[in-house]
């Protein structure tokens, strides 16, 4: 299977990336671009191998944990003009921790699905994200705070002067990942990595956060990386798509292609999985779900798509 929306003028190009954690392989000659401007999801199921990809693009993959990035290249174009054609690209498997000290957080940020346990719980949030400022952009205190709260009031947190000084648990779960989205845009990042960015909020709000994300990233033009195991996510937000299977890219394409005529059984059932308004009209309860592909061993491992 050939690898899809490939360029020369992709923002990010991951090649044969391949991440092992000890005997284990979690992410195997798994190759993909990010272009300009679009979203990119990166969808499959839990163990799948999506998560590790994304923190081996922030080599986070390393720290603390037995995650070795064994082959591969991570090409990042970096430089003020990264969002257009041209522009230096430099290797992130091959750069020196200095170096991604610099672009981590910097010009490549990244948004975590559990805001309560990504913010510090006794720093102000005002204070957390005028830190990230100080530390990349070199501004001091109060500018970091002006700039704090210009990234809250583009991410329409109400009241933003007031949230500033607020601590984490005094907000709520959507005001919180609002927060880290504002974090991970207060420096302006080329591209902007969101893990399952909406998984610990109810419908109501995870509806909102996506529509922010989609209209901030029109605001700033960001490209986007979506990591997700919700097909409706992808439906809504995504541009193209690599669908994960077991630490393989099994299947990429525009995300016409893949949800109008999926070529791989195991996407198929990532698709058959999602719910359909009115599909259970007329039983009088619930029936099991019988998986696409579960008797050829293609399909999802569970009886729910994690």
């Amino acid at each position: 299977m050939g690898v899809g929306f490939q360029g020369d003028e992709a923002v990010l190009s991951v090649r044969n990336l391949t991440v092992t954690f000890g005997s284990f392989t979690a992410v195997d000659d798994v190759s993909f671009d990010l272009h300009p401007g679009k979203t990119l999801a990166v969808v499959g199921e839990s163990g799948s191998g999506k998560s590790v990809t994304a923190l081996s693009i922030m080599r986070l993959v390393e720290l603390g944990t037995r995650g070795r990035i064994e082959n591969g290249e991570i090409l990042f174009r970096q430089g003020v003009d990264s969002r257009l054609p041209g522009g230096s690209v430099v290797d992130l498997v091959s750069a020196s921790e200095e170096e991604m000290r610099a672009i981590r957080g910097n010009q490549i940020s990244m948004i975590f699905q559990e805001p309560l346990t990504s913010l510090n719980p006794v720093y102000t949030v005002g204070n957390q994200v005028a830190e990230a400022v100080m530390l990349h952009q070199g501004l001091g205190r109060d500018a970091a705070r002006q700039r704090a709260l210009e990234t809250f009031e583009l991410v329409r947190i109400p009241n933003p002067k007031e949230r500033l000084d607020q601590y984490p648990h005094e907000m709520s779960g959507g005001m919180r990942q609002r927060v880290m989205i504002a974090m991970a845009l207060s420096c302006d990042p080329t591209v902007l990595i969101a893990d399952e960015p909406t998984t610990a909020l109810d419908v109501t709000i995870q509806a909102q956060i996506l529509g922010l994300m989609r209209e901030l990233q029109n605001e700033t033009g960001a490209s986007v990386i979506m990591i997700t195991h919700d097909m409706g996510v992808v439906a809504e937000v995504a541009d193209d798509v690599v669908v994960m299977n077991r630490s393989k890219v099994v299947e990429t394409g525009t995300v016409y292609e893949i949800f109008e005529n999926p070529a791989e059984q195991y996407t198929r059932s990532l698709l058959a999985a999602v719910p359909r308004l009115g599909s259970m009209s007329g039983t009088a309860a619930p029936a099991r779900f019988d998986l696409v592909g579960a008797a050829d061993d293609s399909g999802p491992t569970g009886g729910a798509v994690l």
